[in-house]
């Protein structure tokens, strides 16, 4: 199946900051082609052993050097929270780990032209975990399209909302540690039409309303240099059906839930015809991306063909201009990293 590979080893992981992310992938390492996660760190103890002991996994640190410090350890899954990819991706790098960093890569383009920089000084895998783009229904829609059976693309229109209590102090509302619904849920709809145009948009314009600094409602739109377009919404405070419909000259493609598609709808302009395609997968499907980590490491490759540190670096810098034109600042964009 489209997006699956073989790994001929075992890979020893480790998971930096145990939480809400990580307790959703774990599951799925264990439908992964050589995965095994030995050890996991967070800034307590109690939080590490709590999970450690949740998951069955062998070894708990009480700080994140200590797991770098791990020499059975091969690869670093980074899950804490925005503000910290950076700075916890540079100290496994730096101690000659590989690393699969959580999506958004980083809270500006500055901190991600460092990490790639570091991976590269110090020869190691760096990819930033937007696992939707492994996920067999995907891979064969991207085929599909290559192959020209919508015709050539002209618009996407997608959506990624969701409804969180508002807290000043939970991540998706605290500024101080990069929240904003646009690096938190706009990063798949921008991230899936880039993949699907394989290109950056070169001309990107958005709206979002403001809540204590980040923004809580956005709705973006880009141009590609094909002349293709694409729309999105994404939200905090709204929930909505995190859809995508993708427009072609020849027909057109439904996606539901398009971030972990298992499915799409074919619809033919010229003859009506509707045709459903299904990709049945087990668990969530995060298996897909950390054997494709595995499989580069194994390979020697420093980053991933289909999710390229040049596109993560390419997000960053949108992410960033759109942040600037609505007034949503980090304290890492005034070079307090």
């Amino acid at each position: 199946m489209k997006g699956d590979v073989s790994v001929k080893k075992t890979y020893h992981w480790g998971i930096m900051g145990p939480g809400f992310i990580a307790d959703k992938v774990l599951p799925d390492f264990s439908l992964s082609d050589g995965g095994k996660v030995l050890a996991a760190a967070s800034n307590t103890l109690g939080k590490a052993e709590a999970f450690t002991k949740k998951w069955g996994i062998e070894r708990a640190y009480e700080k994140y050097e200590a797991l770098v410090e791990d020499p059975d350890i091969d690869i670093i899954y980074i899950t804490t929270p925005n503000a910290f990819h950076h700075k916890n991706a540079i100290l496994a790098m730096e101690h000659g780990k590989h690393v699969l960093c959580e999506k958004p890569f980083a809270v500006n383009a500055k901190a991600a032209e460092e990490m790639i920089a570091c991976a590269m000084e110090n020869h190691v895998f760096l990819m930033e975990a937007m696992w939707t783009r492994f996920i067999p229904a995907v891979q064969e829609l991207k085929q599909q399209i290559a192959a020209g059976k919508i015709g050539e693309i002209h618009q996407i229109i997608s959506d990624f909302s969701y409804d969180v209590p508002f807290a000043p102090n939970y991540h998706l509302y605290d500024p101080e540690i990069g929240g904003g619904t646009l690096l938190d849920g706009g990063i798949y709809p921008l991230s899936f039409a880039g993949y699907l145009y394989e290109n950056l948009p070169e001309e990107y314009f958005g709206y979002a309303n403001l809540r204590n600094g980040v923004d809580i409602r956005d709705h973006v739109i880009l141009k590609f240099p094909s002349g293709g377009m694409s729309s999105f919404i994404c939200g905090a405070d709204t929930a909505s059906p995190w859809n995508s419909v993708i427009y072609g000259s020849k027909g057109a493609i439904k996606i539901p839930s398009f971030y972990a598609a298992k499915e799409f709808q074919i619809c033919e302009y010229k003859t009506k015809k509707e045709e459903w395609q299904r990709f049945p997968y087990e668990g969530l499907g995060y298996q897909f991306e950390i054997n494709e980590v595995m499989k580069c490491v194994e390979e020697g490759r420093g980053q991933s063909k289909i999710m390229p540190l040049e596109e993560s670096l390419g997000y960053m810098h949108i992410m960033d201009e759109l942040r600037k034109e609505w007034g949503v600042v980090y304290p890492q964009d005034k070079g307090e990293i």
